[in-house]
């Protein structure tokens, strides 16, 4: 029994030992990381602040921003592991025997960054811009350009975060780049309709519209013989800001002058014929 009890008593030392020991460096380390983490933001604020000064660029601004983050953040995790005595040469040890393992795991992550910094240095696409990719055949407007990935925002105001390592091996539209862009649009018109009516009609209404560019002569002419229309092509310029406006604008406003000059939309057709017990076709 009195052996037990010392047992149980050298236990109780030990368990003090460590709780002394350990627990105090466990509870630096919550406030290494603690303090540790106050000084990142208020160091990438202050950087954040110096670009705005310098006027860089607002795409590789945020890159810059997000990837100084994530190398603060991975020194304070080396500074908290020193702390708690974690033996460096014996991790590295085992970082280096399973590196094919890692380097497998994070294949797609370093995909992602090297994409990243060919994006900042080629500039396909900056912040601010509509782009189109066919990768996943996503679009919207760029929002933030980070280390792994690009926050696109849609037309109906939806987030979509596409890796950069897709955006940086696929084609991309940029539909920003230019300050103007063609309208294409195509109309059908009834083959007994006046062409020279049809093609004046349509002119009518681009001259009015305020927001097609009056520097650029418009197209308007017949493109095709359809089955049941002629379709005339329709090709105006405008701002590329105001693309969609004048594109909804010209479907609406055609339409409602064809409708005041009585010129005729075609549309599908079907003709039903009853057959009656005789085998003849019903009057």
């Amino acid at each position: 029994m009195d052996t037990v009890m010392k047992q149980l008593d050298n236990i109780k030392v030990k368990a003090l030992e460590i709780l002394t020991v350990y627990g105090f460096k466990i509870l630096m380390s919550l406030l290494i990381l603690i303090i540790g983490s106050k000084i990142i933001k208020y160091l990438v604020k202050l950087m954040e602040k110096f670009l705005k000064k310098s006027k860089v660029d607002v795409s590789l601004s945020k890159f810059l921003l997000s990837a100084v983050r994530l190398i603060l953040k991975i020194l304070l995790g080396i500074i908290i592991m020193e702390n708690l005595e974690v033996p460096m040469t014996s991790l590295i040890a085992v970082l280096g025997a399973t590196g094919i393992g890692i380097g497998m795991a994070l294949q797609g992550s370093l995909a992602n960054l090297t994409g990243g910094i060919l994006i900042l240095l080629l500039r396909p696409f900056k912040v601010g811009d509509f782009i189109e990719e066919k990768a996943f055949g996503h679009e919207g407007i760029v929002e933030d350009i980070q280390v792994f990935y690009t926050t696109l925002r849609t037309r109906d105001n939806k987030v979509i975060t596409v890796p950069n390592g897709s955006l940086s091996n696929s084609s991309i539209i940029n539909h920003s780049t230019m300050d103007i862009r063609r309208v294409d649009l195509t109309f059908g018109v009834a083959y007994e309709e006046d062409t020279f009516a049809v093609k004046r009609a349509i002119k009518e209404v681009i001259e009015k519209h305020a927001l097609i560019l009056k520097d650029r002569e418009p197209y308007i002419n017949i493109s095709e013989h359809g089955d049941s229309s002629v379709n005339f092509a329709v090709l105006v310029w405008c701002k590329t800001k105001d693309y969609l406006q004048v594109k909804f604008d010209l479907i609406e406003q055609i339409k409602i002058k064809f409708d005041e000059e009585n010129i005729s939309i075609p549309y599908p057709h079907m003709d039903v014929n009853i057959v009656n017990n005789e085998g003849k076709i019903a009057k």
